[in-house]
C-alpha cells in the first residue's frame, strides 16, 4: 500500500503557475502561486456525470489528516448526498447548539420585547430559573437535554418541599422548550411527557376562603385604626399599606394591579379606574368603576402621596410602589406574630413585639380579599356570575362564547360597584352591632 507523507511541502513557484496535485480517491492538492495550500475533494454523485469539488475546512491540514476525513466524504456521495449540503447542515446544527441558559435568555428575550407576559411572570421565571434549575441545568446543550436531565432537578426541588415551586418549575420548563422547539433550537420537549404528579407536586384544591361579613367588619377597623393612627403599636400597619388593602376589598383586584395603581389611570371625574393590559393577569385591559368610598380613599391618600406616580407609594421600595408581598406580609401579621431575628438575649429580652390584632381570626391571604368581594356580590347584591367573572376579568372558560359573545355588560357592572362601596361603607366601615341582618341585606 502507498505510504504518503505527514506533510506536503511544495510550492507553485517550480512550475510558475497555480496548479493540483492529485493523491488518489479525488483528494487533490491546490497550490497557488502566492503560497497559499488547500485540500480538495472531488467527486461524482449517483447518476450524476457532473463532477463536484469542495475545499477541506481546516488550517494547515496534513496530507495524513486530509486523507482520515476521505471515508466519510465517500460515505456520503454513496448515498447521493452532497457533502457541501451535508457540511452546511452541520454548521447549522452547530450554530443552534445553545446551552439551557442561552435558551432560557432568548426565552426571556422574546417575552420581554412581545409582551406575552406581564413584569411580574417574567420576573417569577427568572427567578425560579435562576433559584432552582440554572446550577443542574444551565450547561447542558439544549438539543441534548433529556427527561432525566429535568426529572433530576424537579426532584431536588420536591426533597426542599417546595411542592408549589416545583409544580411552577416544570411550567417555566415547558414553556422555555416549546419557545426552543419553536425556533428550533431542539427536536422534541422532554418536559411535555412529565407531571406534577410525578414529584408530589399536583395542584393544590383551589382554596374556598372568604371572610364573613363580622370577619371583614373587625378588619376594616383595625385598618381605619392604621389610618387614622391612633393605636402607636409597634405591629401598627402603614396607612397606605392599609388604604391599599382597603382597595382590594372595594374592587377585588389582584393585590399587583393595586400595588402598582397609578395616579394616570384614575378619572375621579367619571370614577373610574382603568388598568392597562400589561398589567392584567389575561393581557386584557380593565376597567373598574369606583364606588364614592373608594374614590374618596384614594383622594385621601393625595396628602401622603403627591409626588409620585405611583398611589401607593411609602418611600421605601426602588420600583416606586409597594410590593405585593408587602401586603401579604402586612395581612399575614394581623393573624400570626413575627419571627423575632437572631439578636443579642438582652436585646430580644427589651423588645415588646404586640399580639397579632386579629389573632384569632382564621388565616387569610390577599386573594381570599378578591374572593370575598366576588362572593359578597352575589351573595348580597344578587350580581349574576357572568357578571362577576367579567368584573374579575376573567377570560371565559367556553372559546365558543369567548369568540361570539362580546357583551361586557358595563352597566350591571358599574352598578355592582358603587353598590358594593355603599354596602361596604353602611356594614362593613361602621359597628357591626347596628349592622342588618343579613337576610334583610339581601333586598338592598
Amino acid at each position: 500500500m502507498k505510504k504518503y507523507k505527514s506533510k506536503v511541502v511544495v510550492t507553485a513557484h517550480d512550475k510558475g503557475k497555480d496548479y493540483l496535485k492529485h493523491y488518489g480517491e479525488g483528494l487533490f492538492l491546490r497550490v497557488r502561486t502566492a503560497g497559499t495550500q488547500s485540500w480538495l475533494f472531488s467527486y461524482q454523485l449517483p447518476g450524476n456525470h457532473r463532477k463536484f469539488r469542495m475545499t477541506l475546512k481546516g488550517k494547515s491540514l496534513t496530507l495524513k489528516e486530509a486523507r482520515a476525513m476521505l471515508p466519510e466524504l465517500h460515505a456520503l456521495v454513496s448515498q447521493g448526498i452532497d457533502p457541501r449540503n451535508a457540511r452546511a447542515a452541520k454548521i447549522a446544527e452547530n450554530i443552534q447548539a445553545i446551552t439551557m441558559q442561552k435558551l432560557f435568555e432568548a426565552w426571556m428575550d422574546c417575552l420581554k420585547a412581545s409582551d406575552s407576559a406581564t413584569p411580574d411572570r417574567i420576573k417569577a421565571h427568572e427567578s425560579r430559573w435562576n433559584l432552582h434549575l440554572k446550577d443542574h441545568l444551565g450547561n447542558i446543550f439544549a438539543k441534548d437535554i433529556t427527561r432525566a436531565h429535568l426529572a433530576g432537578a424537579l426532584e431536588i426541588m420536591m426533597r426542599k418541599k417546595i411542592k408549589e415551586e416545583t409544580r411552577k418549575a416544570l411550567t417555566t420548563l415547558n414553556l422555555m422548550l416549546d419557545y426552543g422547539l419553536t425556533h428550533r433550537f431542539i427536536e422534541q420537549n422532554p418536559a411535555r411527557v412529565l407531571k406534577p404528579k410525578d414529584f408530589s407536586a399536583s395542584a393544590a384544591r383551589p382554596r374556598k376562603r372568604f371572610l364573613t361579613l363580622p370577619e371583614l367588619n373587625r378588619l376594616w377597623a383595625y385598618l381605619d385604626d392604621c389610618v387614622k393612627n391612633q393605636d402607636g403599636k409597634a405591629s401598627s400597619m402603614n396607612p397606605i399599606t392599609a388604604t391599599a388593602i382597603k382597595l382590594l376589598i372595594l374592587t377585588g383586584a389582584r393585590r399587583g394591579e393595586v400595588a402598582a395603581m397609578r395616579w394616570n389611570e384614575i378619572d375621579f371625574d367619571a370614577g373610574t379606574w382603568i388598568i392597562p393590559a400589561e398589567k392584567t393577569k389575561n393581557g386584557q385591559e380593565h376597567t373598574i368603576y369606583l364606588s364614592r368610598l373608594a374614590n374618596n380613599l384614594i383622594q385621601d391618600l393625595k396628602k401622603l402621596n403627591n409626588t409620585s406616580e405611583y398611589i401607593f407609594d411609602t418611600g421605601l421600595n426602588s420600583r416606586g410602589h409597594i410590593h405585593t408581598d408587602a401586603i401579604t406580609r402586612a395581612i399575614r401579621r394581623l393573624m400570626i406574630k413575627d419571627k423575632i431575628t437572631k439578636k443579642s438575649k438582652k436585646e430580644t429580652q427589651q423588645q415588646d413585639i404586640a399580639e397579632p390584632p386579629l389573632k384569632d381570626m382564621r388565616p387569610f391571604t390577599p386573594h381570599d380579599l378578591r374572593r370575598s368581594a366576588a362572593t359578597a356580590w352575589g351573595m348580597h347584591l344578587n350580581a349574576h356570575p357572568h357578571v362577576i367573572e367579567f368584573m374579575l376579568n376573567h377570560k371565559p372558560k367556553d372559546k365558543l362564547h369567548e369568540t361570539y359573545q362580546h357583551a361586557r355588560y358595563v352597566n350591571e357592572q358599574k352598578d355592582t360597584w358603587i353598590k358594593w362601596g355603599e354596602w361596604v361603607e353602611r356594614h362593613v366601615a361602621s359597628i357591626f352591632e347596628n349592622v342588618v341582618p343579613i337576610k334583610k341585606l339581601i333586598a338592598i
